[in-house]
């Protein structure tokens, strides 16, 4: 089973409509966990969206679970952790609101881990950032890893540079593996397929925090 890690802040609608299409189009059993904060304005609208998410059997042929999780979250990188906390899945997926995925990409994806037993991220193509840049927009790993590593992004984070640090700690590890066929296309606000909203902005507030983890990480040579 695919455990999608769904932190989401002030987008119910937007978060309900691109689940559901993610739930759709995979093709094989996965586990939906909605991340959100108790802090959010937003909080309850959530709940009304996803009290009223159906997922209709002659479109989604297969088993769905759906958690709706709330937390005193701090940032994206804690809501996501909250979320594999409590995943049961083989593979664990980061999905944020703005990803968007192809027909059976469940099937594809859990094509590439088949036959392995050791810790393993591979890293897609998100259509935004040319593929080499060493960054994992959307990042997906078995449980062996998520194990090895205790956490999906590294609590020191909030939310800028923790792709970065986690691209370098499985290359470290020998745990990356490069999937360029897959493609999820990231309709980030950069490139105008998205409004540049609070979610956008309170994110991209943490920056010099990212940047000054990093370095710290970086300088330590990314210890596990």
């Amino acid at each position: 089973m695919i455990s999608l890690l769904h932190p989401s802040r002030g987008r119910p609608e937007k978060s309900v409509n691109n689940a559901y299409e993610w739930v759709k189009k995979a093709g094989c059993e996965v586990e939906l966990i909605v991340s959100c904060d108790n802090s959010d304005p937003a909080s309850d609208r959530y709940s009304d969206e996803y009290y009223h998410f159906d997922v209709v059997e002659h479109e989604v042929k297969h088993k769905t679970f759906i958690h709706l999780i709330f937390n005193d979250n701090t940032s994206v990188v804690e809501a996501t952790n909250h979320a594999a906390k409590i995943a049961k899945g083989d593979i664990l997926l980061y999905l944020s609101d703005d990803f968007k995925c192809f027909d059976n990409w469940g099937l594809a994806v859990q094509k590439e881990f088949e036959g392995e037993n050791r810790p393993l991220l591979i890293k897609v193509d998100d259509c935004l950032q040319k593929f080499d840049v060493p960054v994992l927009t959307i990042p997906i790993m078995n449980r062996s890893l998520y194990e090895r590593l205790g956490y999906f992004w590294h609590p020191g984070y909030k939310s800028m540079f923790c792709d970065e640090d986690l691209y370098w700690t499985a290359r470290k590890l020998g745990a990356l593996k490069n999937c360029e066929h897959l493609k999820f296309e990231h309709q980030h606000c950069s490139v105008g397929k998205a409004e540049n909203d609070e979610t956008y902005r309170r994110s991209a507030a943490n920056w010099d925090q990212g940047k000054a983890m990093f370095a710290k990480r970086r300088g330590e040579g990314f210890p596990v």
